[in-house]
């Protein structure tokens, strides 16, 4: 059974501590001192002072329905309730008391239940009967079963246990962050007894601030409260030991990873000499955003004390100690590296079509030329004569340093700079010194500084735990760096690409057999470099009154438009030939807090099997992409996109001409489409402009939607296509302003005389687009049947978003469309759009402000609420359980197709209450909350068993009608 209460007295809320941890916790961390490891020297006592406590209401378990004496649990579990463990075909049930001072309940991601047990309240219209489950009140229980179909276990591509959680939903924000949340795994059946060791971990920020459990901030001012209160937390303890933590040499290990935050925040989190396997691919980070759910298998190598923590700079406060409890020795092949740290001047525009004022040079602006200090690589020890370098487009990156599994790397370092620096792998296990270390310099490799002048030698070992798996791309994209002062030595420049191969992927001297091209996506803040003061002083003429403080001149050292190999504004130019097989090795490193969501405009690009458009990117990750370059125009690189196509002829296809009439059109919207009865007040109403499909070239006669297609909102129409098809999209602008008709798969060859795809169509002007669906844009054999891509306006992508003009291209396999009815019959799809419509970024903005604030009403726009308040959190344009259309039936496989296209604040966790989502690759998936990042398109499926046809949001919530079809053991718990 499990409750809300106490870990201290078994009954209560408790008073929890982030900052300290309590002797018991210390002493079983104790570093032993017969050991011989390495890593780090051990935990350390906490600092001295008196932490801040808070109280926290937490779930905890109880053998029996007397809710009397709690179970104990490791140490190391925090705040995290009880592990609920349960099998394919069990019934799980839960006698839930709330020995709390507030209303609570339990609500379960991934697995399936009655609206009784669905622990979440809305207006649903269900019976006072089924609502109880809603809200448990203090001293009152509830009992919740949750049914566990064959369908929502583990795939044959999964592990062997799916994670997900369970938590509080009264007040979802207040409640997590008020400590109720738990770990739920889904496993195969036969999995009770475990061959490996087991861990949970709940990275996330808890701000005390909405709490629930207790006021203990009625003596803090504002500025106080909520300052230095995020708190990265693993598992929800901080900061430096998971008590009673050790982990098993050459045991493997299960990390069942929970991302529960309450806010926009994205982590990457990195264990020392140690990497992940998640879904059969070889991570060296783990990234991890708002409601992210994974298992992850780790195999421990080397004995020794380790970190884990985030590798965003402004997360690292939050770490912790891990211990390892002696490291094979492989023969491998040795790749003999001379790599120096020099300092020189560097260009962010060498090219000068510059587009920001900040890279002008000026009195008290450093302009775009900044000292720094890069790898360079020489051609023996003398350090006399620099290798040249076959990477003639890697800019700022240090020379590649490349190996197979097996081999390893013998790294002769020297620091020719005016200050210490090291090179330290990130994506490898077992690295060491070439010679011994004397005792007294005996620290961690990554922790021992070269001074300037001097050399180091060191031995770095790819191992099978670092190199790719089978379902992973044939080399891994990984980086090296300096390990002193990570933030600030990668800010000064230091940092190059690593990368780990397959066996057998490059021959005797290195080379493989395809084009590389090798990319660093980076913010670099000059504001962190250690050269800041000498850089004013050789490069500003008024260097004397420089003030380091202004925001003007913080904002004018930090390259913001995200510098592609350390030049910016499309100053870095790369040439590449016809048909020819590039892969791209994607790095983003650098004072980057947010993902990057990287566009291949006019080319798609193979990843985990499956084409895409888009790759999002992580902070301090990698990714291996490859693509077959069917060009032969100018390609050019923002964020990072490609514009061009192969020109097909038209004439020379075997499928179908399939033609659509389409007009920008301008309507006025309400962002709630049915006023409930709470909703008394009237809905402001905004101008916008919307896609919508016409019977011809007329524009005359608009094409009716019809109950499939009713949900699609302020969605275009679906455009749909088989490969080898041609598709004819006649576009009509029939707003007041200019508009265009663009996708990302490809540029078009178009009619009329008109310049490359999606430029500005005038206000009443025609103009036509005809393109071939290649087999690169379809879904491949691991896929689904079809698959969702965009089609938007570009005259200004975010101003014209943001204004309504977005719709889904459904492109599917041959023969997969009916040639009537132009969709497919066997499944029912839906399109949802999940975005943040900011009204302050329409075109239409000032329109509507005249007429929604008419005089005396005064809108104060730099008010801090004013965008807040006209920003909308909608699925395709409706909010607060309006979204019409989401009719299905019973056992009807129904296609979700997921789309995003936002700023990096649109992250957006897609949840169906009591459903899984089912996600192809190269291998199929089973998750209970799919993530979405901007510019994504996702496509899962399931056997609709359980919803009527209400759904909810933000958050997809069903109302259940109907049971699993097969049950197996029960179990009961108490909470």
């Amino acid at each position: 059974m499990l409750g809300p209460a106490c870990q201290r007295q078994g009954g209560m809320e408790e008073d929890g501590c982030y900052l300290s941890l309590d002797g018991a916790a210390q002493s079983a961390l104790t570093f032993p001192s017969s050991c011989s490891v390495s890593g780090h020297p051990g935990p350390q006592p906490p600092m001295p002072g008196v932490p801040p406590q808070y109280r926290k209401a937490v779930f905890v378990e109880y053998p029996d329905a007397s809710f009397t004496q709690p179970k104990p649990k490791p140490a190391w579990m925090g705040l995290l309730g009880p592990t609920i463990r349960a099998e394919v075909y069990d019934v799980v049930v839960i006698t839930f008391k709330n020995l709390a001072s507030r209303p609570y309940n339990l609500h379960a991601v991934g697995v399936s239940y009655w609206k009784a047990s669905e622990g979440a309240g809305y207006e649903d219209e269900t019976s006072q009967p089924e609502k109880e489950g809603d809200r448990v009140d203090p001293g009152k229980t509830h009992t919740y079963v949750w049914e566990i179909p064959q369908n929502q276990g583990p795939t044959d591509g999964d592990s062997s246990c799916l994670t997900h959680s369970y938590s509080s939903n009264t007040d979802s924000v207040k409640d997590i962050n008020s400590g109720l949340i738990g770990a739920l795994l889904v496993c195969r059946p036969g999995k009770d007894s475990l061959e490996w060791e087991e861990y949970i971990y709940d990275f996330s920020s808890l701000n005390p601030s909405p709490c629930r459990a207790g006021d203990s901030t009625q003596h803090m001012s504002d500025s106080e409260w909520g300052q230095g209160m995020d708190t990265v937390l693993t598992p929800r303890c901080f900061p430096s030991l998971l008590a009673g933590l050790t982990l098993c040499l050459k045991k493997q290990v299960h990390w069942h990873v929970i991302g529960l935050g309450t806010g926009a925040e994205v982590h990457s989190i990195f264990f020392e000499a140690h990497t992940f396997l998640v879904r059969s691919h070889r991570l060296s980070s783990l990234e991890i955003s708002p409601a992210t759910y994974l298992t992850a298998q780790i195999m421990p190598g080397t004995a020794g004390w380790f970190q884990m923590f985030c590798q965003i700079p402004s997360h690292q406060q939050a770490y912790h100690v891990i211990q390892v409890r002696s490291s094979a020795k492989d023969k491998p092949m040795t790749w003999t590296h001379y790599i120096a740290a020099e300092e020189m001047d560097w260009d962010y525009a060498p090219v000068k079509n510059m587009t920001s004022l900040f890279l002008e040079a000026g009195p008290q602006r450093v302009g775009s030329r900044y000292k720094k200090v890069m790898y360079v690589e020489y051609e023996d020890a003398t350090f006399k004569k620099r290798k040249v370098s076959d990477q003639l487009d890697k800019g700022i990156l240090g020379p590649v340093i490349k190996g197979e599994v097996g081999d390893q790397f013998k790294i002769v370092f020297r620091n020719l700079a005016s200050r210490p620096y090291n090179i330290y792998p990130h994506g490898l296990t077992s690295v060491k010194p070439y010679h011994a270390v004397k005792p007294s310099q005996d620290k961690d490799v990554k922790d021992i500084p070269i001074p300037p002048g001097q050399s180091f030698i060191y031995t770095w070992k790819v191992t099978t735990e670092d190199g790719p798996t089978q379902a992973d791309p044939r080399c891994l994209t990984r980086f090296y760096y300096s390990s002193i002062d990570p933030v600030r030595d990668t800010a000064s420049g230091l940092i190059g690409p690593l990368l780990i191969c397959f066996k057998k992927s490059m021959d005797q001297r290195g080379n493989q057999v395809d084009r590389t091209r090798l990319v660093l996506f980076s913010v670099f803040d000059e504001n962190r470099s250690w050269y800041l003061e000498e850089n004013i002083r050789r490069f500003c003429t008024d260097a004397a009154h420089v003030d380091i403080q202004d925001p003007q001149f913080y904002a004018s050292n930090v390259m913001h438009s995200e510098s592609i190999n350390g030049f910016v504004f499309d100053n870095l130019e790369l040439k590449l030939c016809l048909h020819e097989v590039v892969y791209w090795y994607v790095l983003s490193v650098g004072a980057q807090a947010d993902f990057l969501s990287i566009f291949f405009s006019g080319n798609t690009f193979k990843r985990n099997m499956v084409f895409e458009d888009v790759l999002t990117l992580f902070p301090f990750s990698g990714e291996t992409v490859f693509m077959s370059l069917e060009n032969d125009r100018e390609q050019t690189m923002e964020d990072f996109d490609i514009y061009g196509e192969e020109e097909h002829d038209p004439r020379s296809f075997q499928g179908e001409v399939r033609q659509y009439f389409i007009a920008a059109v301008e309507v006025m919207w309400e962002y709630r489409n049915q006023r409930p009865q709470h909703f008394l007040k009237p809905f402001q109403q905004y101008r916008k402009v919307v896609f919508r499909e016409y019977m011809d070239d007329s524009f005359t006669q608009p094409v009716l939607r019809g109950e499939l297609d009713e949900h699609l909102g302020i969605l275009g129409p679906y455009i749909r296509a088989e490969v080898e098809d041609v598709i004819m999209v006649t576009f009509k602008n029939l707003a007041s302003r200019p508009f265009s008709f663009h996708s990302t798969l490809q540029a078009y060859e178009e009619m009329q005389d008109a310049t490359q795809g999606g430029e500005v169509v005038q206000p009443g002007k025609i103009r036509k687009y005809t393109w071939k669906v290649l087999p690169q844009m379809a879904p491949t054999t691991q896929e689904f049947d079809c698959k969702a891509w965009a089609y938007f306006s570009n005259v200004d992508l975010e101003k014209d978003l943001h204004s309504g003009l977005i719709g889904p291209l459904i492109i599917c396999r041959r023969g997969v469309l009916s040639f009537v009815f132009r969709r497919q019959l066997a499944v029912q799809e839906f399109s949802l759009l999940f975005t943040i419509f900011d009204e302050t970024k329409s075109w239409y903005f000032l329109e509507n402000m005249e007429r929604n604030c008419r005089p005396p009403c005064y809108v104060q726009q730099d008010s801090p609420g004013f965008r807040r308040n006209h920003s909308f959190h909608a699925i395709n344009g409706y909010v607060s359980d309006t979204l019409p259309g989401l009719v299905m039936a019973q056992q009807q496989r129904v296609r979700w197709h997921l789309l995003n296209m936002g700023s990096t604040e649109d992250i957006h966790s897609i949840h169906f209450h009591g459903q899984l989502f089912s996600v192809r690759t190269s291998q199929e998936y089973r998750m209970g909350v799919y993530n979405l990042y901007p510019g994504e398109r996702q496509w899962g499926q399931y056997a609709h068993s359980c919803c009527c046809g209400f759904m909810s949001m933000p958050v997809r919530k069903c109302q259940a009608c109907g049971g699993a079809a097969k049950r197996g053991n029960g179990s009961k718990i108490y909470i």
